[in-house]
């Protein structure tokens, strides 16, 4: 009923695919994105769904823009949203990247999924060590005893929806950003962003948000072998 009054409410509340792109234009109303390889995945093959070549995505009135900046590992604090890409090997959890969100993304790509031949886990901090942090987190469905998946909005939240903890342990080198809010001043041509997609009734692409990447800090970087 909600999804037939308001297509476009329901496109926009629905986990929303990434891709990562450089900017070819943007004149506040659509974006021109050519999409790129993450370095950080070894260049893995995006999803098939997902466009492969040069592509126009229109943004909304309510489409949320963040900006990246260096972070210290240091400045994970309990109570904290944030996230990892990581990678697993005998069911632990190494990040690879560490992302730290502002209040204003809380809840935003929460759970843990396959994103760009990488594990994304997002959730709030329950715990810091000295290796490492914990999150806890919603997730989609229970997968072999594993809480898995993106989590839907709590209005349309699914009855397979479900709780999960990561302990994630955070290697030196391991990169640390920042995300801060930001606005579409900060959008412009050469710019390298990762944008969430959504299709609207038309079939065309909509973006719920989108982050503008800058290199992010490397704490205590690994020593040269």
């Amino acid at each position: 009923m909600l999804c037939a009054a308001a297509p476009l409410f329901c496109a926009l509340a629905q986990p929303a695919p990434r891709i990562k792109a450089r900017v070819v234009s943007f004149d506040g109303k659509e974006l021109r994105l050519d999409p790129i390889s993450d370095s950080s995945t070894g260049g893995a093959a995006r999803p098939a769904s997902l466009p492969g070549g040069p592509f126009t995505v229109s943004v909304l009135p309510q489409t949320r823009y963040a900006v990246t900046a260096p972070a210290k590992l240091s400045d994970v604090k309990e109570g904290d949203y944030a996230g990892a890409a990581v990678s697993e090997s005998d069911g632990r959890l190494t990040a690879q990247e560490v992302f730290v969100y502002p209040p204003g993304l809380a809840g935003t790509g929460e759970g843990r999924f396959a994103e760009g031949g990488r594990t994304m886990v997002n959730g709030k901090v329950t715990k810091i060590s000295s290796s490492g942090f914990s999150l806890g987190y919603r997730g989609a469905a229970e997968s072999g005893g594993i809480c898995m998946g993106r989590a839907g909005p709590p209005a349309i939240a699914s009855a397979l929806s479900c709780n999960g903890a990561a302990d994630i342990g955070v290697p030196k080198g391991a990169p640390v950003m920042a995300l801060s809010m930001g606005n579409a001043d900060l959008v412009s041509p050469g710019a390298v962003v990762t944008v969430s997609l959504a299709r609207d009734p038309q079939g065309g692409y909509v973006t719920p948000g989108l982050v503008i990447q800058k290199p992010a800090n490397v704490e205590n970087p690994a020593p040269s072998p």
